[in-house]
């Protein structure tokens, strides 16, 4: 049965001012609407339409929000890369280049039997992104003789999509987690989360 993973980042790719580059998959079994967001919404008197972004939103409504999912069944898949620990030549790629090689790194972390054929949307990606990550997951796949994880690769805008908003939240979660050592919210979901890595 298809899967969706919903792919979000946190903090600048290649060189920039942020001291690390996170990235977070969601996997869910469906792509529609949450009701526990839904639910979320209603309890806080917001909108039908807000859009729920880890920085953005308050500490009431985080405090809400990750207790409401917490009955939403999903798992988590995320890398922390520290950004002080890379090769020179890295550092210089350009962002678009920095983002396909780390999600292809976390993407093949996974086993065949966990990722198989399944549906990748990405926030806002452009045609370019989507393209440069498909050829460079083939490649790698070739190279490791193995099938290539994704059947099709999605760009979404995360207004309309609450696969996305729920992992704008896990990433912020996990940053916050590894980088400055506050746990509560990741501690909500930490059962859920299939892989964490500190890379590189």
């Amino acid at each position: 049965m298809t899967q969706y993973f919903f792919l979000d980042e946190s903090g600048d790719p290649g060189r920039s001012s942020t001291s690390h580059f996170t990235l977070a998959m969601v996997q869910l079994a469906r792509r529609e609407p949450l009701k526990e967001l839904a639910l979320v919404r209603e309890a806080l008197n917001l909108s039908p339409s807000f859009e729920f972004k880890y920085h953005k939103t308050t500490k009431a409504q985080n405090e809400v929000f990750f207790r409401s999912v917490g009955p939403l069944a999903f798992r988590v898949r995320a890398a922390v890369v520290d950004k002080s620990q890379l090769p020179v030549a890295m550092m210089k790629w350009r962002g678009q280049d920095f983002i396909v090689e780390w999600t292809t790194r976390l993407i093949l972390r996974a086993s065949e039997l966990d990722i198989a054929d399944d549906v990748l949307i990405l926030d806002g990606a452009v045609p370019s992104l989507l393209r440069a990550l498909r050829i460079r997951l083939s490649e790698e796949c070739r190279a490791r003789q193995r099938k290539r994880p994704f059947a099709k690769f999605v760009g979404a805008d995360s207004d309309r999509e609450d696969g996305l908003q729920l992992a704008d939240m896990i990433v912020g979660a996990v940053r916050q987690h590894v980088i400055e050592g506050h746990s509560r919210h990741f501690n909500t979901f930490a059962h859920k989360v299939a892989d964490l890595w500190n890379a590189p």
